[in-house]
Parts: structure tokens; C-alpha cells; sequence
């Protein structure tokens, strides 16, 4: 071995298996380290890839980020200002007045005037975005339009995290090629095993972990590259309304392209410190259109990835809270009680989770399961609809065909007959365009709570479902771990909603609730995407 080759191995073997690098004490911001037992990593060709960098002096573990003084702020913002409950949004200004019908936002009920959003999206992510944007901004045209899109923010994204078993997977399988059957141990055959359907897939489309990862790959970028990407894409797709001028049928939808768009944040809150967070300048934008709104004409903030931008915002400006409402998606039920953390916009930014469940902030929540599963659209539709209408219908028609996510998924299925792809990300501007398929209930607001690992019983992702145990944060009961701390592989990085705490503080107790979709319905005049449809139309686009 050469001496770089020991170089790059002890570098990886460090930042693979001592959360963070340089544990701190965020209160004194005085660094130390911590030496954990490492997971033992084999040689391979694949070694030096590994998570994310992270910043020095910062938690990499969510849970350990103390967020004790800022919620102490938020809360006396929200008093001060006597910032209303969600749940006056319901009919009769009431938690069960969520349960009889829909919320309007259409308009604030000054002059009609519509309500103003910011958009907050990883638009390079997949193809949902693409849809919903393009929506929310032919949605904001003309003396009927139903929202004022002000900006759009480009949200980190990177599905790294997810992407590191894989590789470890293929390290393995490297290994039982070249030492046969028996040169794994029964838990490392066990992981393969689990892992056995994505290498396959990967196979079957000529790619494999180390090609993906040599070619940069979607899966492999870190935050601040899928912000960019993000961004850049942006940019490109809104410049195309400027279409609408030589289309001729609406010229009006031109202005669309005039909407600004902002570079977010380029690192996650998750492995920062939440004291020492820079903005970027569509955070910039977002305090600053904030602290223009009031409490009863506040600023929509429609985020669809995750929560980084406006928990940054949060952050650094602690008294916006009572100006926004946050309309956000991710996977699971807010009553959920069980494990939560499997899904993209909640779990790649675990500390911005905690913030925007922590901080107070009136939020209307979109579980994807099974509410955003109800939006669906499959390739024959988008073959008849949107494949040479229009410069901004052929776009959205590029991007469901050549959807990054259909490589890794290996056989393009989305694109076969009798198939849809679901739409998460459209569902969010529901209560601004067709506010009447919309059902909402109020919920007790959670917090997200990480498990107690076992002692000894974690060491790496090969221990997966096989070794690897966590106690059930209600029972204390041990069950199998299903997802290992990318910074500490002797740990379990499972995640559970659970009850927030209760405050003695009367004002503070009416803010137990959150509102979330429980339907979105499809009425006999269409849904989402008939009105998307005849919107690009009117447009030309």
C-alpha cells in the first residue's frame, strides 16, 4: 500500500466512524474530540467515498443540538405578537373546525388581493417539482390569479445518505467474488442479501455504486451541489414563460419569467452550528419579505425538499416566526408515533426538522403517505398532453422521461403503460389554487426524537436489520435498527415522532395543533392536473 493509499484510508476510517469528526459543546463553541470504537471498513476501491463533509465544531448527531435558547426566543415572539393557532385558519377559528371542511387561502380578504408565497423547492431533485412550479407560477397570472409567487428559492438536496449502504453492499459483494461464500460473515451475507434488489437494478442498466459515483451521479451529490443544480435549473425553466410573447395567445404570462429566483443554503443546518449559520441570498430575500408581512397577512413559505432554507431563516432571524405559515410535504403522518425518518424532505436535514417542529411556527403539513400519493400521472398522459404543446409543456414532458431517479431505480417502470409516477410536491399548493379538494384535521404537534442504541450492538452498515438494536423511545422495548448514523456506524439513527412537550404557559398551550391534509380529492370537474393543463393552454406555453 502506498503511503496516500494509508493516507486516504485512515482519513476515511476517522470521518466514517467519530460522529462529526470534532464533536462540540455548541454552548461554549469550544472544540473537542471524541474517539469512538471504529467500525472496522475493508480496503476497497470504493473506500474513499463517504458522507458529506460537515463542519468543525458542529454535531453531526441531531438529537445532541441544543435548541433550548431559541425556542425560549420563538415562544416570545409568538406571545408578544399574539400570534394566533394554526387552527384559525379552520372554519369557526377552532382545532374541530379542521375537521369539517377545507382551508381557502385564495385570497387575505383585503381587496381580494392573493396571497403572497415564497416557493422553497430542490427542483433538480425528480420531476414533481418541475409540475408544481409550473403551476404555482401560471397560477399567479392575470386579474384571476389565485397566489403571488414573490420568489423562488433552489433548497439543498442530497441523497447520499441513502446511497452509502449501497456502496458498502457492493464492497462486500467485491469481496465474496474475490474470497468466495464463505469469506463473509453471516451478517454481512445478511445485508447483502437486503441490498441484492438495488444492485441488481443497478446491473441490469450497465451502471454499478463506483460508476455512479466516478460519473457524479444524482445519488452521490452532497447538499450544496443539488442546491446549485437546483438553482441553475431554475433559472433555465422560468426564462421559458418568456415564451408566452411569441405564442401569442396570453402574452401576459411573459411576466412570469421575471419572477425571482435565489441560491439557498449550501450546507445543511444538520452538521453546522446553529449560532454560527451564514445565510445565502435567498434566505436573505426570505427575512427580509418576512419582516414586510404582518401577523393576520403573513408570508407563505411553500417548501417542498427540506426544511434547511427557512429553518436558516429561523435561525438567524428568530422573530419572523410570527410572520410566516409553512405549508411544507414530507412522508409521514404528524400523528404518526412511529419511526419517521425514511423519507427525504424530513430526514436529509434531521436539525432543520427539529427546528420548524420546535420553533412553533404555524405549518400545514402534507404527509406523502397516503395523501400525496393520490396526485399521479402516468407516461401515456404525458405523452398525449404535454409532448409538443408548448416550450414549458415539452419541458415538463423532458423531465418525467428522464427523471434521475429512474436510473437508480433501475427498470424505467414509470414510463410503462398501466403505471403513474406520483406527484408529491403538486399537493402543496392545493389551498392557494383548488382550496375545495382539500380536507384538513388538526393534530398534536410532535417532536422528533432519536433512539437509544443498544450498547455493542451496532457496528456498521452490514449490521442493518441483523445486530443493530434500538430501544422504542415509549416501551423501552429493543427492536432491530433500520437506518445506522452515516457519522457514527456504532450508532442507530432511527427517528420517532413524539408528543411535545406541555407548557404551564396558557397562550402557549393553544399552540398544541398543526393542520394537516388528510385528502386530496379528485371532484367530477378534474383535480390538479386538468387545471394545470388548460392553464399551460391559455398560456401556449
Amino acid at each position: 500500500m502506498s503511503l496516500p493509499k494509508k493516507i486516504s484510508l485512515l482519513i476515511f476510517s476517522l470521518s466514517a466512524c467519530i460522529g462529526g469528526l470534532h464533536a462540540a459543546n455548541v454552548k461554549e463553541e469550544v472544540c473537542t474530540t471524541t474517539k469512538t470504537e471504529c467500525y472496522d471498513a475493508k480496503e476497497g476501491a470504493l473506500l474513499n467515498f463517504g458522507p458529506c463533509p460537515v463542519d468543525d465544531c458542529a454535531f453531526t448527531d441531531y438529537q445532541k443540538v441544543d435548541l433550548e435558547s431559541f425556542v425560549l426566543i420563538w415562544q416570545g415572539h409568538l406571545k408578544r405578537d399574539n400570534v394566533p393557532s394554526i387552527t384559525s385558519f379552520c372554519d369557526n377559528s377552532t382545532a374541530a373546525g379542521c375537521e369539517r371542511g377545507s382551508i381557502d387561502w385564495t385570497a387575505t380578504g383585503n381587496n381580494d388581493k392573493p396571497r403572497q408565497v415564497v416557493i422553497d423547492t430542490d427542483f433538480q431533485n425528480e420531476v414533481d417539482d418541475y409540475f408544481a412550479v409550473a403551476w404555482a407560477l401560471l397560477s399567479s397570472v392575470g386579474t384571476s390569479a389565485q397566489v403571488d409567487v414573490v420568489s423562488i428559492i433552489a433548497a439543498p438536496f442530497s441523497f447520499r445518505f441513502r446511497f452509502l449502504p449501497v456502496v458498502r453492499a457492493q464492497e462486500l459483494l467485491n469481496d465474496r467474488i474475490s474470497g468466495g461464500y464463505g469469506s463473509l460473515k453471516a451478517t454481512e451475507s445478511e445485508f447483502l442479501y437486503s441490498q441484492h434488489s438495488k444492485l441488481n437494478s443497478l446491473k441490469y442498466i450497465g451502471v454499478t455504486p463506483k460508476l455512479m459515483i466516478e460519473r457524479e451521479h444524482h445519488e452521490t451529490w452532497c447538499p450544496d451541489k443539488g442546491m446549485e443544480e437546483s438553482y441553475t435549473a431554475l433559472v433555465r425553466f422560468v426564462k421559458l414563460f418568456r415564451k408566452a410573447n411569441e405564442a401569442g395567445v396570453s402574452p401576459e404570462f411573459s411576466t412570469i419569467a421575471d419572477t425571482p429566483v435565489f441560491r439557498g443554503q449550501p450546507k445543511y443546518v444538520t452538521g453546522s452550528n446553529p449560532k454560527k449559520i451564514l445565510s445565502s441570498p435567498g434566505v436573505d430575500d426570505l427575512i427580509a419579505r418576512a419582516k414586510k408581512a404582518t401577523v393576520n397577512d403573513p408570508l407563505f413559505v411553500i417548501i417542498i425538499g427540506a426544511t434547511t432554507n427557512v429553518a436558516s431563516a429561523l435561525l438567524i432571524a428568530p422573530e419572523i416566526v410570527s410572520k410566516i405559515v409553512l405549508v411544507w410535504d414530507a412522508g409521514w403522518s404528524l400523528q404518526n408515533r412511529g419511526r419517521v425518518e425514511d423519507d427525504l424532505n424530513l430526514a436529509e436535514d434531521l436539525v432543520a426538522t427539529r427546528v420548524v417542529l420546535e420553533s412553533g411556527v404555524r405549518m400545514l403539513y402534507f404527509p406523502g403517505y397516503p395523501v400525496g400519493q393520490a396526485l399521479q400521472l402516468s407516461s401515456p398522459d404525458v405523452e398525449a398532453w404535454y409532448k409538443g404543446q408548448g416550450v414549458v409543456s415539452d419541458a415538463l414532458y423532458q423531465r418525467y422521461n428522464n427523471n434521475p431517479d429512474r436510473e437508480y431505480s433501475g427498470v424505467a417502470r414509470y414510463n410503462n403503460a398501466g403505471t403513474t409516477r406520483v406527484m408529491w410536491d403538486i399537493d402543496n399548493f392545493v389551498p392557494f389554487i383548488l382550496p375545495n379538494i382539500l380536507d384538513v384535521r388538526a393534530v398534536p404537534a410532535p417532536k422528533l426524537q432519536k433512539v437509544e442504541t443498544v450498547p455493542g450492538t451496532c457496528h456498521g452498515y452490514e449490521s442493518i436489520g441483523t445486530t443493530c438494536k434500538a430501544y422504542y423511545p415509549f416501551t423501552k422495548e429493543q427492536y432491530l435498527c433500520k437506518a445506522i448514523d452515516q457519522y457514527n456506524h456504532l450508532l442507530c439513527n432511527d427517528g420517532f415522532f413524539v408528543n411535545a412537550t406541555k407548557t404551564n404557559d396558557e397562550f402557549l398551550n393553544g399552540r398544541d395543533n398543526l393542520v394537516e391534509a388528510v385528502k386530496v380529492g379528485l371532484p367530477v370537474i378534474g383535480g390538479t392536473g386538468i387545471d394545470l393543463l388548460n392553464k399551460l393552454q391559455a398560456a401556449g406555453l
